[in-house]
């Protein structure tokens, strides 16, 4: 008796997709409200900020999670930004997310600073233990937590860059 080749590639695309739903190891769950609370309060502070990748890029970088899988990405200018104090951030933060409910690129003061910086509101998801978000790369950016920082793997055309930041609590 000789199989019919339209019934063994049906079986063999059905056992395939079986295979690929369970051995998957991807998970778009969301996180338990714990973690997701743990990286909510305060917000992240590149390394090497006032140092010669702030001199490098011409700015400092700071991050803040929000409720709503929010995420802003504050540039604030060098040299500028080693006068600026932590609540002065804060309150920034908390002006650049009134903005808008959507992504946003904004120039301004946000009635805080004494330059204007820039802010991108963006969102982001739950990947496994990872954090994604559009970094405007072809792949998105990933970042990993522990319990004072984060690091951001960076997708480059060869080789991802991994960016380091400390944890600054409110």
């Amino acid at each position: 008796m000789k199989a019919n080749p339209v019934n063994v590639s049906s079986l063999l695309l059905v056992l395939f997709l079986l295979l690929a739903v369970f051995s998957s190891r991807v998970s778009f769950a969301e996180k338990s409200p714990l973690k997701e609370q743990n990286i909510l309060s305060g917000y992240y502070t590149r390394e090497g900020n006032d140092g010669k990748m702030a001199k490098a890029s011409g700015h400092n970088e700071y991050v803040k999670f929000y409720p709503g899988k929010r995420i802003i990405r504050l540039y604030v200018p060098y040299p500028y930004s080693k006068t600026v104090k932590s609540d002065v951030i804060n309150r920034a933060f908390s002006m650049a997310i009134k903005e808008t409910s959507g992504s946003a690129y904004i120039k301004s003061k946000f009635g805080v600073m004494d330059k204007p910086v820039i802010a991108y509101l963006d969102f982001y998801h739950w990947v496994n233990d990872q954090v994604m978000y559009d970094c405007g790369k072809p792949m998105p950016c990933k970042v990993t937590f522990d319990d004072k920082s984060m690091t951001v793997l960076k997708p480059g055309i060869v080789l991802g860059h991994k960016i380091h930041y400390g944890r600054v609590n409110d």
